[in-house]
């Protein structure tokens, strides 16, 4: 196999990466993120002017004058697709002809740690972003409080391009097979997984060779049935992981937690399932050369048992009543719940994103202190306008007239340590069988079509998967 595919896949990420940095970072169009900070902001707004103040000087053209950027972001973003696809698909085939079955279970559960461990990496990373100012010196006034408030979202391209770059030569140094391939080889013709023959041909073909027998490999992988069944089913397992785009939200809003507090949650949860269900599936492995059939078993079951454990996230804390939404607002004159009532139908409030306050009076929520028809506020320490919302005050919609930041309702922390528990043991017994998964995907081919099916696989996965996961979970 030729490990040079890979080497290059790393170089096109880092340099893609760095690439994509440049149409993002927030320094080119900092004016966007200057936000109207006179007094407080997100109350009812009784005047003239919008909720959120006027848009910068200069802004509302921006988009007009920054198109090269915008396709250098989306230029860039695909070429990162193309460099990011590529050791997926080359580095399983690689490991399998460093290490036999026994030892391949537990090299690609090491692979896989570090793969999946990258996303509640990425998780904690991000929610430690996003507790800075996006342009990080931020204005007067400016606190995470405020619905005004971004995030340095950038952060996350900045970082791991940087240490792809580096680790992209480092990957340039590996040789095209590694000492042990001899030692795997005879291990793998003594078993009959393949033969001498049929190894050179492999590591000895010509790109001429190569491009002639595009055809003939592409008829064997999808006449292959073992093969697809395993490709399809993969596509149907994505499907259902676009469900992962929501779990922040889905968490923050089940247990009353803060979006950068429950990126540390699910972080730390989801590093500890990965690592020990990885861990436990090579530990399997180890256990002896199992049969392709016996794999596969080892993964259904899996699968199967894990299954139940989803259900973990509806052990949430009790819902709260949200005026508008459950029960009509103080003094309402309509007949049904609604948002927009006679008390706040001239504050033109935002409903895009959620600032839920509290009534403590009768311990009812609102969608947002605009929502509540509040027309003024008080910080913690008046002197300090960045010490944070004490609370809302003259809001005409609730009961108490005054109304503080958050849920109303504790934080229930024993249900989320509950839900935790059963979600972390579900995930682990899920991702126990990855390794079996991987060293099935090496024995339903020919040693020669393995890249070829791995490509086949990511192709179908993303096609059928991962694209439409977000559109098919947002329903």
């Amino acid at each position: 196999m030729d490990c040079h595919r890979d080497v290059f896949s790393c170089v096109v990420v880092s340099f893609t990466s760095m690439a994509t940095l440049f149409a993002e970072y927030p320094e080119v169009n900092k004016d966007a993120f200057i936000p109207n900070m006179e007094g407080i902001r997100g109350t009812c707004d009784l005047s003239t002017v919008k909720q959120f103040g006027p848009p910068p000087q200069g802004v509302g053209d921006y988009a007009v004058r920054n198109h090269g950027l915008f396709w250098l972001f989306v230029a860039g973003s695909l070429v990162l697709g193309i460099g990011g696809s590529t050791p997926g698909i080359a580095g399983p085939t690689y490991m399998d002809e460093m290490y036999t079955q026994k030892e391949f279970g537990i090299a690609i559960s090491l692979l896989y740690i570090i793969t999946f461990v990258g996303f509640p990496i990425s998780v904690l990373f991000a929610a430690a972003s996003l507790n800075i100012y996006v342009t990080l010196d931020p204005p007067e006034g400016m606190s995470k409080e405020r619905p005004e408030w971004v995030g340095a979202w950038w952060l996350g391209f900045l970082v791991p391009a940087v240490v792809i770059f580096f680790v992209s030569f480092i990957v340039m140094l590996f040789p095209t097979q590694m000492p042990a391939a001899k030692r795997v080889l005879e291990d793998k013709i003594r078993k009959g997984i393949t033969t001498v023959a049929e190894k050179k041909n492999e590591l000895h073909r010509s790109l001429a060779e190569i491009t002639r027998d595009t055809i003939p490999v592409a008829k064997r992988i999808l006449k292959n049935k073992s093969l697809n069944c395993l490709v399809f089913g993969d596509a149907l397992v994505f499907l259902q992981i676009g469900s992962i785009s929501y779990l922040p939200k889905m968490y923050a809003i089940a247990f009353r937690l803060g979006f950068s507090e429950v990126g540390t949650v699910i972080g730390v949860s989801n590093v500890i399932a990965f690592v020990l269900g990885l861990v436990l599936g090579g530990a399997i492995m180890r256990i002896k050369d199992w049969h392709p059939k016996k794999l596969l078993l080892i993964y259904a079951v899996a699968v199967l048992v894990s299954t139940p454990f989803q259900a973990s996230l509806f052990y949430r804390c009790e819902s709260n009543v949200v005026g508008g939404v459950d029960i009509k607002y103080f003094n309402s004159t309509s007949s049904v719940p609604s948002l927009y009532d006679t008390c706040n139908e001239d504050c033109k409030c935002n409903t895009a994103f959620p600032s839920f306050v509290c009534d403590e009076s009768d311990g009812t929520t609102y969608f947002s202190q605009c929502h509540a028809g509040c027309l003024g506020g008080e910080l913690n320490d008046p002197t300090n306008p960045k010490s944070g919302i004490k609370q809302y005050t003259d809001c005409m919609c609730t009961a108490g007239k005054t109304v503080v930041p958050g849920e109303c309702g504790s934080r229930c922390q024993t249900r989320l340590y509950i839900s935790l528990a059963l979600s972390v043991f579900g995930t682990m017994i899920n991702f126990s069988g990855y390794a079996a998964h991987a060293t099935v995907y090496q024995r339903v081919v020919g040693e020669v079509d393995r890249t070829v099916a791995q490509g086949w696989r990511q192709f179908v996965t993303r096609v059928l998967g991962t694209l439409p996961a977000p559109f098919f979970s947002g329903t």
